[in-house]
């Protein structure tokens, strides 16, 4: 299945702990392969199956207690 990589910045990480909480919730997503955050840019790189909408990702983001705005897809 084909793949793409989905962007997103994340408003309100304070720790690392917040990164690791952001990529537990967006690898749970179905069709999620692998998900990136990097706390000093704020930013979550996340490998999806081209069945993964940005806004199941979002969603996971929220789920973790965060705001995203997707950057690049």
């Amino acid at each position: 299945m084909p793949q793409r990589a989905i962007e997103i910045d994340i408003a309100g990480m304070h720790c690392a702990s917040c990164s690791i909480l952001v990529d537990d919730c967006v690898e749970d997503v179905p069709g999620v392969l692998s998900s990136r955050t990097n706390l000093k840019s704020g930013r979550c790189v996340a490998v999806v199956n081209e069945s993964v909408t940005d806004d199941q990702v979002l969603a996971a983001v929220v789920e973790a207690g965060y705001t995203g705005l997707v950057v690049g897809v």
